[in-house]
């Protein structure tokens, strides 16, 4: 998953979310992390950096996420272009690839009604699969590709347009 984090300050950066059964990776502006779950009663993530590993709580409500790291906390807000987040509609209406990979599976094809959150595409990435979700309701406009196409970073997968009333 590819968001855009927003820093209290304004400072922005670009994150890059790969989630697996026992964490998964993050990237912030091109440098990786691994993140393992750890099994703690806190529900704290383990962070490695350098070799060294360290806790951190993350709590999130809508588009902002809480994180406490560090002796330190900060209030993220969080932008989603797969899903939409944020006040262009246009944004809501397209569905990119949050990174290179494989359609696995096309849950819906050209003309159909789909609701938001629903499962329009699964892809593997990674060696993990991603269900991409519908950001609003619409009808599937656009389906550029097929079961088995190998697509790169920010390819357009799906394309929404409103429903006819």
């Amino acid at each position: 998953m590819k968001l855009t984090a927003e820093l209290g300050a304004g400072a922005r950066h670009q994150v890059a979310i790969v989630r697996d059964t026992h964490g998964g990776r993050v990237e912030v502006d091109g440098v990786a992390v691994d993140v393992v779950k750890a099994d703690t009663p806190d529900g704290a993530l383990a962070l490695t950096l350098g070799g060294r590993t360290h806790a951190v709580w993350v709590a999130q409500h809508g588009e902002t996420a809480y994180v406490h790291a560090f002796g330190r906390a900060w209030t993220v807000t969080l932008r989603d272009p797969v899903r939409g987040v944020g006040t262009d509609a246009d944004e809501s209406d397209i569905c990119l690839a949050p990174m290179p990979g494989t359609v696995v599976e096309l849950a819906v094809a050209v003309g159909d009604c789909v609701s938001a959150g629903q499962t329009m595409i699964v892809i593997e990435s990674m060696k993990m699969q991603l269900n991409l979700e519908a950001a609003r309701d619409g009808v599937v406009a656009e389906l550029p590709c097929a079961k088995g196409d190998i697509f790169d970073r920010d390819a357009l997968l799906v394309r929404l347009e409103a429903r006819e009333k």
